[in-house]
Order: C-alpha cells, then sequence, then structure tokens
C-alpha cells in the first residue's frame, strides 16, 4: 500500500494493527501473519497502534535497515530519504530499536535517531504534539528551519523545491492546517520573508 504527495491513509492490519501513512509512504505486509513474528517493511512516515499478541512480537522495518520491534504499543516512525536520521517517537509502551550499529529500547516520551551510519542517539524529551501534528491534519513549525518546512511542503502539495544559492537561515513559528490550498501557503511564505519564483513543472526556487 502506498500513498502518493498530498494524500494520507488509514488502515487495519490482518492483526488488528491500525496504521495511519503520512504522504509519500508505503507499507508492505503480508495477506496473513503467519510463523513467530509480525513483519512489516515502510517507507516515508507512519504511526501505529499495535494490536497486542505476546507470542508474536511485531516488526517494522526500514530501507536502510532499522528494526523497530514492539509487542503492543503506540509509536511513529519517520524514515523518509531527505530527512537526516530515522526518527521513531514512543507514545505508549515500549520498542526496541535495533540498527546495524546496536540498539536502543525507547520509554513513553522519546525518540530514537538512526542515523546513515546506522549510530542511534536518544532525545529523551520530545513534543510529542508536532511529531503527530501530520496525522492530525496539521502542520507544526515550532522552531523549525526554511529546509524542514520546505521538504514537508514538497511531500503534501507535490511541489519540487530548490535554492539558487545557499539555504536561507530562517526559523519558523506556529502552525497551519494542511487544508490550505498551495497559494494561501505560498502568501504566508512571502510574508514571512522567504523570497521565490514559481517556475514550470510545480518548481519552486527559494532566493536569497
Amino acid at each position: 500500500m502506498a500513498t502518493p504527495k498530498g494524500r494520507q491513509f488509514k488502515m487495519v492490519l490482518p492483526d488488528g494493527t491500525k496504521v495511519w501513512l503520512n504522504a509519500a509512504s508505503s507499507i508492505r505486509y503480508p495477506i496473513l501473519f503467519t510463523g513467530d513474528e509480525r513483519n512489516v517493511e515502510i517507507t516515508g512516515e507512519a504511526y501505529f497502534e499495535v494490536a497486542h499478541n505476546k507470542s508474536k512480537p511485531f516488526h517494522v522495518k526500514t530501507s536502510d535497515g532499522t528494526d523497530v520491534e514492539v509487542l503492543g504499543t503506540h509509536f511513529n516512525i519517520n524514515s523518509y530519504d531527505n530527512e537526516e536520521s530515522i526518527n521513531t517517537t514512543l507514545l505508549e509502551g515500549s520498542v526496541r530499536v535495533t540498527s546495524k550499529a546496536g540498539n536502543i529500547v525507547l520509554q513513553p516520551g522519546q525518540q530514537a535517531q538512526s542515523n546513515a551510519n546506522g549510530i542511534i542517539s536518544l532525545k529523551r524529551t520530545v513534543n510529542i504534539d508536532q511529531v503527530m501534528a501530520w496525522k492530525n491534519g496539521i502542520f507544526d513549525f515550532q522552531d523549525a528551519t526554511l529546509e524542514e518546512v520546505m521538504r514537508q511542503l514538497e511531500r503534501w502539495y507535490d511541489i519540487d523545491v530548490t535554492y539558487e544559492k545557499n539555504i536561507p537561515k530562517l526559523e519558523f513559528y506556529g502552525k497551519m492546517g494542511k487544508d490550505l490550498s498551495l497559494e494561501t501557503v505560498l502568501n504566508g511564505l512571502e510574508k514571512s520573508n522567504v523570497h521565490f519564483r514559481m517556475e514550470a513543472g510545480r518548481k519552486l526556487v527559494v532566493l536569497p
């Protein structure tokens, strides 16, 4: 199952696990979970509410080999290729995040960040509302850089963002609904002192 840019989707897996897929994401899973484990693979971003089954651990694998093992819990994984790290955020329960360089067990409210080398770091305090904003139909740009904002807009509005020179050093604050039109969002960027031009093929060029 895959979601295009600008869409998100909720589904229920064969074991009763609920999954929300963010834009430009995918999940691969079997028709039935057989054997001693429940294994799925994702790209992009997904939020899971895993059906409890102590005898069959649930595993989520990402494209870089990161493995998240759970028994029954609520968590979010952001594994987009253009993000600096794969971020696993735990809301309820307990998960073990394993990469090629080690593993870490999360407690609720914590986040594991796995970089390109597989090194995992622990973030003990996380803004859960900001992590889960996408699922609730909101952009939360609190303390976000321009590049972070643009990556989210690319996925939701299906645009291609490039930078004419260096990325401007700007920080953003506040929230907005994902139901806003692209035109409205661009007007907001202009008011935030972001200079740009639109080109053919839905290409947005950020100017100095």
